[in-house]
């Protein structure tokens, strides 16, 4: 593996207003059912960790259900953040149906969006290097996420990254993530097109083919090393962190 090396603004000054993020959930996913999971986890405690590790001096948070009418979900209890439902019945029709939402909203051009899954973990400070990444020179796309497979998989083995440092860790390019990503308005309004694209007529969104698109159009995909989230599935977690205890345990860890 090559490297490259970039620094980073020591004193970014590029946006000042709150991120938005977007917690998607939804009562049952066919996508995750075969995942083998940390012991103690469940979607439940994902959402307390987010709740946890969440400052509402900095970003908006919004969640965002999936789900059928009639049945219950731990979301429908939540009273401190807004809850928006909807019935679309898939993870790729799900996603549509919020890029609609977003698009009604009136929001400022530099305005962050973060989409979240509702199977990640976040460590505590996640949002302040989530704005060091969207700050990085270049850098159009950020994951908190450093994709364990990126290190062993063969289809990897000659994989090349620029690698960049910000005032609290080291960034990567990679060519493709999930659907838990951060992204401008502005850049989201020009790629709407490619999100639409890998994600109509799919019961799942073709995330990987998404990305892999959109870095071939010439967007830059960053991720942080080490790891300020990672999907909860052991096998491909951020290396480097013990992510256990963010599931068994309430609070700031």
């Amino acid at each position: 593996m090559k490297w490259w090396f970039g620094r980073a603004p020591a004193t970014p000054s590029l946006y000042n207003g709150k991120i938005e993020v977007f917690s998607r959930h939804c009562f049952f996913s066919t996508i995750s059912q075969h995942k083998q999971r940390f012991p103690s986890f469940s979607r439940g405690r994902c959402y307390e960790n987010l709740l946890d590790t969440f400052d509402p001096a900095k970003a908006n948070l919004t969640f965002w259900l999936d789900i059928a009418k009639g049945t219950d979900h731990f979301l429908q209890q939540e009273t401190k953040y807004p809850v928006l439902q909807t019935k679309a019945g898939s993870e790729a029709a799900s996603f549509l149906h919020l890029l609609n939402h977003i698009e009604t909203l009136s929001l400022h051009p530099e305005t962050i969006l973060y989409f979240v899954e509702d199977d990640y973990l976040h460590r505590a400070g996640w949002l302040d290097i989530l704005l060091e990444g969207m700050q990085l020179p270049g850098a159009h796309y950020v994951t908190l996420y450093d994709h364990c497979d990126k290190y062993f998989l063969p289809q990897y083995q000659s994989l090349t990254s620029k690698l960049f440092i910000s005032p609290s860790c080291h960034w990567r390019t990679i060519p493709s993530t999930t659907q838990t990503f951060a992204v401008r308005w502005k850049q989201l309004q020009r790629d709407l097109p490619i999100h639409r694209r890998f994600s109509t007529g799919r019961e799942i969104t073709a995330d990987h083919q998404k990305f892999t698109q959109l870095t071939r159009r010439g967007r830059t995909l960053v991720s942080s090393i080490p790891g300020w989230s990672t999907h909860a599935e052991p096998a491909f977690a951020s290396p480097c962190i013990d992510w256990e205890p963010l599931l068994t345990s309430r609070g700031t860890p």
